[in-house]
């Protein structure tokens, strides 16, 4: 019995043996020996790298022919600067050619709830009429300056124009850029070029009142100068400075084009109905900017210009109003038995605050219908038989 247990315990001994016989020297062992040990770091935030600060740099186009006049226009400037709303770091003179400059050192953004610069944008309108008689042209161009102005759209300025043989107008005005609601916005310098002058001191001199003109307006003008025109004269070129977004402009108003479905055999039929029509797109809310005549077939017709508010919303935008069609679903025998019933109907749409724009008898004997252009804005229901126009 002893012999058999004995046995296995020698055997483990025999084959054990050899590792003990080896003594473990730490001088004779070195690093590589010792097998390394894992250790779980602990976490640690992934270095980052702030963004860098940029800086921009203002030149302009003036010339000083000696260095000491150089100074004051440049610290005149940095004030102008510092008024729209910039944050200017200094500036220095630079040689030019033979004369010198300077260039201004400054951020290109502005904080999100900085009023200065303004977010705006000018605009041209142009009603596309050709009038004969350059006083009709004026005319219309003055009443057309006038009712921007009656919207609370800043007119910068009116001018007309050669289209083909006869006379056009153009009015340019100023619109607010609705911009997206952001930690910062980028600025921009832009350029306004406007009046008509045969001498260039009359433009120099004219230059003053171009600048007071921006800002009344709500817009800091920088820099103000007398530049050529193509035809020869001269004109008033105005330096100012925007905020901008990183999309395209989102203007707060958009003109809009109403085509009436009245038709007249003469044109001066026309023009007198489209006259007569724009008090009513004013009383239903939307400013009336003009009116002009065109022709329908060998009949003729006109169009309305009108202003709409733009409301912009995560989809898009939507206009805050929009004319729209009733068509009505009966039809009658006489012509005279539809106006009435027409004319009933435009009563109840007004009374209805649903402003009437225009209407139409249309059809054949014993068979006449009408329909009713109207006004509807957004979030007012439309009735079920409107049609989109």
């Amino acid at each position: 019995m002893f012999n058999v247990l004995l046995f296995p315990v020698l055997s483990v001994l025999a084959f054990s043996g050899p590792a003990f016989s080896q003594p473990f020297d730490l001088d004779s062992s070195g690093l590589a020996d010792v097998p390394a040990l894992k250790v779980v770091e602990p976490a640690r935030p992934a270095p980052v790298t702030p963004p860098g600060v940029i800086i921009a740099a203002y030149s302009t186009d003036e010339e000083f022919t000696f260095e000491s006049e150089v100074k004051p226009a440049m610290d005149a400037r940095i004030g102008a600067l510092k008024a729209a709303g910039l944050t200017t770091l200094g500036g220095r003179v630079v040689p030019l050619g033979n004369d010198y400059s300077f260039i201004i050192d400054y951020l290109p953004t502005v904080k999100g709830a900085a009023a200065l610069p303004p977010a705006v944008q000018v605009e041209t309108y142009r009603n596309g009429a050709a009038y004969w008689l350059e006083k009709d042209a004026a005319d219309e161009m003055k009443a057309c300056a006038a009712s921007f102005r009656a919207a609370k759209l800043p007119v910068l300025g009116s001018y007309l124009y050669a289209a083909g043989g006869d006379n056009a107008f153009a009015v340019d005005y100023l619109v607010k850029n609705v911009l997206r609601p952001a930690q910062e916005y980028d600025v921009k310098f832009e350029n306004y070029t406007g009046g008509k002058f045969t001498f260039e001191s009359e433009a120099v001199k004219a230059v003053p009142a171009w600048l007071a003109q921006l800002k009344a307006a709500g817009v800091p003008a920088i820099r103000g100068k007398a530049v050529q025109r193509q035809d020869g004269d001269y004109a008033v070129s105005v330096e100012y400075v925007v905020k901008t977004g990183k999309t395209g402009l989102r203007p707060q108003a958009s003109v809009v084009r109403y085509d009436s479905r009245e038709n007249f055999t003469f044109d001066s039929e026309a023009l007198k109905a489209a006259r007569a029509a724009l008090p009513s797109f004013a009383r239903a809310g939307l400013p009336p900017l003009s009116a002009v005549v065109r022709p329908e077939g060998r009949d003729y017709s006109f169009s309305v210009d009108f202003l709409v508010m733009n409301i912009y919303q995560q989809g898009g935008v939507i206009p805050a109003a929009a004319v729209e069609t009733y068509q009505a679903p009966e039809t009658f025998t006489f012509d005279t038995e539809a106006k009435k019933a027409m004319d009933e109907k435009a009563a109840a749409f007004n009374a209805a605050g649903l402003g009437v724009v225009g209407s139409a008898v249309t059809g054949s004997l014993g068979s006449f219908t009408y329909a009713i252009d109207y006004v509807t804005k957004a979030g007012q229901p439309a009735d079920h038989g409107h049609l989109p126009r």
